[in-house]
């Protein structure tokens, strides 16, 4: 019998099914009639028709149409790890710091003067010279004052010479030790009040005219009646006098307003230059009244300078006693040494001073605390993960912050690694990498557990 038009015989099946699958040749056997089976059927619909035609495309280009189970599974999402940067926990000294604003101004400074009058012989240094302590800065012309000594000392010779042809040389050593007594006797008298300051004197005047008669101060009274005591002080002054033509730095430190030249007539007590000690130097700085609690010499302090943008490691070396009634400040020295050179006198400074210190405080940096929902915590790093900790906050400074209490996901001990960067959006469990370990500074602080 031949198959009915529309109609898929076995033979077909057969013939097609090499290049079918066996999924697809099992769908078109169970979707079309086969000729012969007894069906009443004669005709296939447009649909099976349709769907044959599908089948046999897809046969024909050889694809796979089954789709196995870890296709249809859906693929787990990659954790992403957040770097961060991250510091620890410590324990140690929570410092309240002090500001103070001054300036800087050298210890040692001073004008250079001319003792006596004279003219400038020779200037030897220049404006901006530094020098050291006794070396020489200008000499006046010291012929007159050469003159002078030779005259002194010549008198001096004179008066010498007639002290040595007289014979009263000698003094009563028993006038002068009984003097002696007596004077001290009038010092008790006088430190018990037995007799007034006037009785003292009178009674001491007394009692030296009666050891000159004894013989006491006979060598002094030989020299002034010989002329030999005012020829020693006159010889004296013309030595000083001759001293004085060279003026020296009476320590080191920078010429300044040196205005005069060579040949120039001076007088006395007149301005040579200024000298300045660049090398030890002090902020001098005010501070508030109220301020004052818990400093003291020796606390220390960071010596900020603006112009020059460094900051000193410095101390209060002087406290002054008093307060300055218009102002209501503290004036507070803090000395250092200029070894680079380059601090200048005048400059602007900020101090930074170690007021009150409170010890033994668990400790972290400002930049570790978020806010969240009003309540602050923190991130602590365990495991590589990021693990938030509730916290109440307690003192602080403009680095550190006190955690007074921990109120949810303790413990928090000293050397737990915390977030404190790149953690606005961080979420509890986060896992997280550490880019940098950065360390706490106690700049004002004396002692840290880390």
């Amino acid at each position: 019998m031949k198959p009915m038009p529309g109609k898929i015989t076995v033979q077909d099946l057969l013939r097609t099914s090499r290049s079918w699958t066996l999924a697809g040749l099992i769908a078109m056997i169970a979707a079309a009639p086969i000729a012969g089976t007894g069906c009443g059927n004669e005709t296939a619909s447009g649909d099976e028709t349709n769907s044959a035609a599908e089948g046999d495309s897809l046969a024909q280009s050889g694809e796979d149409t089954t789709t196995t189970a870890a296709e249809a599974k859906p693929k787990k999402a990659k954790e992403k790890t957040i770097t961060v940067n991250a510091c620890k926990v410590v324990r140690g000294e929570l410092v309240v710091p002090v500001v103070a604003e001054g300036a800087i101004r050298a210890r040692h400074a001073t004008e250079i003067l001319s003792v006596i009058a004279g003219r400038l012989d020779r200037i030897l240094v220049k404006e901006g010279q530094t020098v050291r302590k006794g070396q020489l800065i200008a000499r006046l012309d010291d012929r007159e004052y050469r003159v002078s000594l030779q005259e002194a000392r010549s008198k001096y010779l004179e008066a010498l010479g007639r002290l040595a042809v007289d014979e009263e040389t000698l003094d009563s050593a028993k006038a002068t030790d009984w003097l002696k007594q007596q004077i001290e006797e009038l010092d008790r008298m006088e430190s018990e009040r037995t007799i007034t300051r006037k009785e003292r004197m009178d009674r001491e005047l007394a009692l030296e005219v009666e050891a000159v008669k004894q013989g006491a101060y006979r060598n002094d009274l030989v020299k002034v009646r010989s002329g030999l005591a005012a020829a020693r002080a006159d010889q004296e002054r013309a030595e000083l006098n001759l001293e004085h033509t060279e003026i020296r730095a009476p320590f080191a430190g920078v010429i300044s307003n040196l205005t005069l030249t060579s040949g120039e007539r001076v007088t006395a007590n007149q301005d040579i230059c200024n000298l300045v000690d660049n090398l030890n130097l002090e902020a001098d700085v005010a501070v508030l009244e109220s301020d004052l609690a818990g400093l003291e010499v020796g606390r220390r302090a960071l010596l900020e300078l603006p112009a020059l943008g460094k900051t000193l490691n410095v101390q209060v070396d002087v406290m002054s006693p008093e307060i300055d009634s218009n102002s209501r400040t503290c004036q507070l020295l803090l000395r250092f040494e200029n070894t680079e050179g380059n601090i200048r006198p005048g400059m602007f400074v900020r101090a930074s001073i170690a007021g009150e210190i409170y010890a033994d405080r668990l400790l972290v940096p400002r930049e570790a605390i978020l806010t969240r929902d009003g309540r602050p915590l923190i991130f602590k790093i365990v495991n590589k993960r990021a693990e938030w900790v509730y916290i109440t906050l307690g003192l602080s400074n403009d680095r550190l912050v006190e955690v007074e209490k921990i109120l949810q996901g303790g413990p928090l001990e000293p050397g737990t690694p915390v977030v404190i960067s790149d953690h606005l959006t961080l979420t509890h469990q986060a896992k997280v990498k550490v880019r940098r370990m950065e360390e706490i500074t106690f700049a004002l602080a004396s002692k840290q557990d880390k």
